[in-house]
């Protein structure tokens, strides 16, 4: 299993940066987790080798990688698309966690066997492994063993996913990490080839249906991944960043307070993951303009909140796709669900000394690219009325 060799050395430079107690126990009781998990996903993917080496010839054709700045929308987009069972698979958690057809199998045979009055045993397992993941994000993202979910776990396997910076909060320092296309050629080929192999494996066990993909963190690896599936269609999630940054610095600063409570919400770490932030609007705007826009479809955070049925309609226009009438009954009675939704409060920018100001003034572009009101124009309209 591919694993980027830079972002070891990373992590060898950050392992003892500014220690705390806090932060050294939890990498001391992660890291033997981490390698476990890691080295039991290679033996799956050994197994493959062996009992389905036809995966390698599998095709993966017009794959859809929808994207995002964290808190932007991406999970409801991509969970009402994967609804769309005959046509669409796309990745369950434990499928990151054992990117393997033979471990995918194996999983499936047992989720059977729980349900039998053999299975209790199986049925108990499943839920105290799955009782800590779906509390341990409450309020946040859930997330469950068995429900659609970013490959956020393989990514971590190749220690290619800046999700290893709420272990180490030091993001310039995680740079190979962070930025998948500023990798030098060999590495980014290493790490698409290993890439193109895993979604061969899925598209594989799924019989060969169209692969769907979701990932908060892809920004910076869009321009890698569509020279590796030219074909690809890119759907990204825009919301205004005054709304969307906040969220994005809280979710990772809560994690770090949890290990090193003497980071500040206003300290270096937190404008570091800021700095990350703006680059990661900047740089989507720019491969928007680089990809054809039939294979890169922005999608607004707000309409799809307001209507998630009319917009997920309007995806399938835009992508040339019929829509089934199981499917669009599916997409109706997520309607009756997100009506109840509300989305999870957050802190305010200034909890972490940044101002709508700043923000509106460091992404100007993307505020007029997408229609968005910077402040100052805001409160400008709002004095007229």
């Amino acid at each position: 299993m591919y694993i980027n060799k830079r972002g070891v050395r990373e992590i060898g430079t950050v392992l003892f940066k500014k220690p705390t107690v806090g932060r050294l126990v939890t990498t001391a009781w992660i890291a033997p987790i981490y390698l476990g998990l890691r080295q039991s996903a290679s033996a799956f993917r050994t197994l493959d080798e062996v009992l389905f080496p036809e995966y390698r010839d599998q095709k993966v054709e017009r794959p859809v990688f929808v994207f995002a700045n964290p808190r932007s929308g991406t999970t409801l987009a991509h969970r009402l698309i994967s609804m769309d069972e005959e046509v669409f698979t796309t990745v369950r958690l434990y499928q990151t966690i054992f990117p393997s057809v033979t471990a995918t199998r194996t999983f499936k045979e047992l989720v059977e066997l729980s349900e039998t009055r053999v299975g209790s045993v199986l049925k108990r397992a499943y839920d105290f492994f799955n009782a800590p993941l779906e509390s341990r994000w409450d309020g946040v993202h859930h997330i469950s063993l068995d429900q659609a979910e970013e490959d956020v776990c393989t990514l971590l396997w190749n220690l290619t996913s800046p999700t290893t910076g709420l272990l180490f909060p030091f993001m310039d320092d995680l740079q190979s990490q962070t930025w998948i296309d500023r990798q030098a050629p060999e590495d980014r080929k290493a790490f698409l080839d290993s890439y193109e192999d895993t979604i061969k494996r899925h598209v594989y066990e799924a019989g060969g249906k169209r692969f769907l993909n979701k990932n908060v963190f892809f920004s910076t690896r869009v321009r890698s991944v569509y020279e590796k599936f030219p074909d690809a269609v890119f759907v990204y999630l825009v919301r205004n960043p005054n709304e969307c940054l906040p969220s994005f610095l809280n979710m990772f600063y809560r994690a770090w307070k949890a290990h090193s409570p003497s980071i500040r919400p206003d300290g270096e770490e937190i404008q570091a993951l800021k700095r990350l932030g703006y680059d990661y609007y900047r740089y989507a705007l720019q491969c928007r303009k680089d990809i054809p826009e039939d294979q890169f479809i922005t999608i607004r955070y707000e309409d799809l909140v307001e209507n998630p049925k009319k917009t997920i309609l309007g995806l399938y226009g835009r992508l040339g796709m019929p829509v089934s009438d199981e499917f669009e009954a599916k997409l109706d009675q997520a309607m009756v669900a997100q009506r109840d939704y509300e989305s999870p409060r957050t802190v305010d920018l200034e909890f972490f000394g940044v101002s709508p100001e700043e923000v509106s003034a460091e992404l100007r572009e993307v505020f007029e690219a997408f229609g968005y009101d910077a402040p100052e124009e805001a409160d400008y309209l709002e004095a007229a009325e």
